[in-house]
C-alpha cells in the first residue's frame, strides 16, 4: 500500500490526498500523513490520471509514498 503525497509549485506547502472528489473534480487534503488514504499499487495509476484530469497537476507535484 501507498500514499499520494502533494507539494504545492508556488508555495512549497505540502501535505496528502486524504480521498478524490468526483463530484467536485479535486481531492480532499489532509496534514496529517495517518489520515491520508493508502492505495493498493495498481490503483495509484488510475488515482494519478485523475488527479491530471481534474488539473490538480497545474498547481501540485504529487509523489507516491509508501504507507
Amino acid at each position: 500500500m501507498v500514499k499520494i503525497k502533494w507539494t504545492n509549485k508556488y508555495s512549497n506547502e505540502t501535505g496528502y490526498v486524504a480521498a478524490l472528489s468526483n463530484k467536485e473534480h479535486c481531492f480532499i487534503n489532509t496534514f496529517d500523513e495517518d489520515e491520508a488514504k493508502a492505495y493498493s499499487e495498481k490503483a495509484v495509476k488510475g488515482i494519478m490520471t485523475r488527479l491530471e484530469s481534474f488539473h490538480e497537476t497545474d498547481n501540485n507535484i504529487f509523489e507516491v509514498i509508501p504507507a
